[in-house]
């Protein structure tokens, strides 16, 4: 463990302690593939003899090998053929479509999706006129909502939920994502989550200010008034109280418009807060985010998810991972500070005005 508990200095990381790989450029484009089967409340893509298609299902990792939803079993081909019901011509899958979760809204969800967003005729220009978009059993309530945002009808929007038979498809196209959960980051993410955000939210005019407005503050993201199911930072008010005696500004994301949230942070020079989906916001400011300073506070990166540091890798900013936290054993989801909340300020306020970043 790099920080005992009750150690008084918290060991600050930089990105090279990481020891990140080269953070690979998932490549565009698509795999087109043929003959191929979906299976009633399963995810992904079979081929011809039932064998999972990879490509096709949610995988996250350095090497790609975790697949958060379990890893695929071969299907029996005789039992997909005997129980086979109307077949499909054209359809688009993604492994991730799920829209209830802000955070992998603009990561895998934009990474998945960006491709038919930005293609000037949307679903048809991907996946051939009348396609039909198939997402994951976890994006069913996700149906309706992505028919809308993508001005589809709604009978050409549909989940492996919805499936009560195995349907063979003559053609499947997988688009590859553009951003991979702890594997890879393309520069082009960062326009598909400007493009997602402007659809979603109507925030152009913000994001169109987002370079000119860096006004030198100092922001902190709390997370002390999230709702009680999200993961906390016990005693995270102490802290707050100590940054703002340093003339940190606290905000509190979850309580501010998309707007206000992309303002607050185009003013900041310093950008710190418990990891989590408001650091994943910085995505909007693209690269030109270089030179402002990221501070990230979180446990040891080996029990941390590192796709903060390859997102500051990726955007050329600044970043500190200040190992200060460990999970708290008497909640579910809760963290608490190895150190003092003011000895923590201490060490923030120190690194957001160090030179020699």
């Amino acid at each position: 463990m790099l920080t005992p508990r009750g150690f008084d200095e918290p060991v600050v990381l930089e990105l090279a302690d990481y020891q990140l790989p080269s953070i690979p450029e998932p490549p565009d484009g698509a795999i087109v593939l043929r003959n191929v089967w979906l299976r009633p409340g399963l995810n992904g893509l079979y081929d011809a003899a039932g064998t999972p298609i990879v490509e096709s299902f949610l995988r996250r990792g350095f090497d790609l090998n975790h697949f958060p939803h379990g890893r695929p079993e071969p299907a029996d081909a005789a039992t997909l053929e005997a129980a086979a019901g109307h077949g499909l011509e054209r359809i688009v899958y993604v492994p991730h479509a799920g829209m209830t979760h802000f955070g992998h809204l603009l990561t895998e969800f934009a990474g998945n999706l960006g491709a038919v967003l930005e293609h000037p005729d949307g679903l048809d220009g991907i996946g051939g006129e009348g396609s039909v978009l198939i997402v994951p059993v976890r994006a069913a309530s996700s149906c309706a909502a992505l028919a809308k945002l993508l001005h589809l009808p709604a009978m050409r929007v549909c989940s492996t939920a919805s499936l009560v038979q195995p349907v063979r498809v003559q053609q499947a196209l997988v688009p590859r994502p553009s951003m991979m959960n702890r594997h890879g980051l393309a520069h082009r993410h960062f326009g598909r989550v400007r493009r997602l955000l402007s659809q979603l939210y109507g925030v152009d005019a913000e994001l169109a200010a987002l370079a000119e407005s860096d006004r030198g503050e100092k922001l902190y993201l709390s997370r002390s008034r999230l709702s009680a199911e999200a993961r906390h930072i016990q005693g995270e008010e102490h802290l707050e109280r100590a940054l703002v005696e340093s003339g940190w500004r606290v905000v509190y994301p979850e309580q501010l418009s998309l707007g206000e949230q992309l303002l607050r942070l185009a003013a900041a020079r310093t950008v710190a807060g418990g990891l989590g989906s408001a650091l994943h916001l910085l995505m909007a400011f693209g690269e030109s985010f270089g030179q402002r300073r990221l501070i990230a506070l979180g446990p040891s990166p080996s029990h941390s998810n590192p796709n903060v540091a390859l997102q500051a890798a990726r955007q050329g900013m600044p970043f500190r991972h200040v190992v200060c936290l460990e999970r708290d054993p008497s909640s579910m989801n809760g963290m608490r500070f190895l150190a003092s909340p003011a000895r923590i300020a201490a060490r923030l306020d120190a690194l957001a005005t160090d030179p020699c970043w």
